[in-house]
C-alpha cells in the first residue's frame, strides 16, 4: 500500500500531470487519451512515480519516420534529439528509443519508435523544508489568511503547504521538460529538411 507520504506524492502528481496534458491538448491537437500532436508530432506525458526521494514521470515523442531522409536511421534521430535534450537545464535521467505496436480497429498492427525521457526531481526541487516552516510560522501569525482546503488525510497545514509546493514546481518544470522535447524536435527536423 506504501506510505501516507507516498500515497499523497502519487496523488498529486499524477492530479498535476493529468491537469499539465489537458492543457497541452487545449494548446496543440488533441489525441487519444492523454496524448497531444504538435506538427506531425504525437507527445505523451507518463504517470509518475514516487521514489522515496521524489518523483519521477516519462515524456515520449514519436520519431518522425516518413520525414527522415533516405538512409537516414532512427535511431540517429533519437541520438541528435538526446544529444540537446541532455544540454537543457534539467537533464533525463535516462533517454531511450522505444518500439511500440498498437493494434487498431482494422485489425491492422501499427509499429512506431518514441524518444523516451525519463525526469526525477528530488524532494528538495520540489519544495524547500525551510520556506515551508517559514510559511507555517507566518500563517499562524495572522490565521485569518489561512484558506486552506486539506485534501483527506492531510492534517496539518505543513504537510498542505508541502502539497502545493509539488504541484506547482512538478507542473512548471514538466512543462519545461515537455518545451525542451519539442523545441529539440523542432531543431533536428529543420537539419533533416537541409539534408534533403
Amino acid at each position: 500500500m506504501g506510505s501516507l507520504q507516498e500515497q499523497l506524492f502519487t496523488k498529486i502528481a499524477s492530479q498535476t500531470l493529468v491537469s499539465l496534458s489537458k492543457d497541452l491538448q487545449k494548446k496543440y491537437e488533441p489525441k487519444k487519451g492523454d496524448r497531444f500532436n504538435y506538427r506531425s508530432i504525437t507527445y505523451e506525458i507518463g504517470p509518475p512515480k514516487f521514489t522515496g526521494q521524489g518523483i519521477t514521470f516519462e515524456i515520449s515523442s514519436k520519431i518522425p519516420e516518413s520525414e527522415l531522409p533516405d538512409g537516414y536511421k532512427k535511431e540517429n534521430f533519437f541520438k541528435e534529439i538526446k544529444k540537446i535534450c541532455i544540454k537543457s537545464k534539467k537533464k533525463p535521467l535516462s533517454s531511450d528509443m522505444e518500439n511500440i505496436v498498437r493494434e487498431t480497429k482494422e485489425q491492422e498492427r501499427k509499429e512506431r519508435d518514441y524518444v523516451k525521457l525519463t525526469y526525477e526531481y528530488i524532494n528538495s526541487e520540489l519544495y524547500s523544508d525551510k520556506e515551508i516552516m517559514l510559511e507555517v510560522k507566518e500563517l499562524s501569525k495572522n490565521p485569518e489568511k489561512q484558506k486552506v482546503d486539506f485534501m483527506p488525510g492531510v492534517n496539518t497545514l505543513a504537510a498542505h503547504l508541502i502539497l502545493e509546493k509539488v504541484q506547482k514546481n512538478l507542473y512548471d518544470f514538466a512543462l519545461e521538460n515537455v518545451n525542451s522535447l519539442v523545441s529539440a524536435n523542432t531543431t533536428v527536423r529543420a537539419e533533416l529538411k537541409k539534408k534533403k
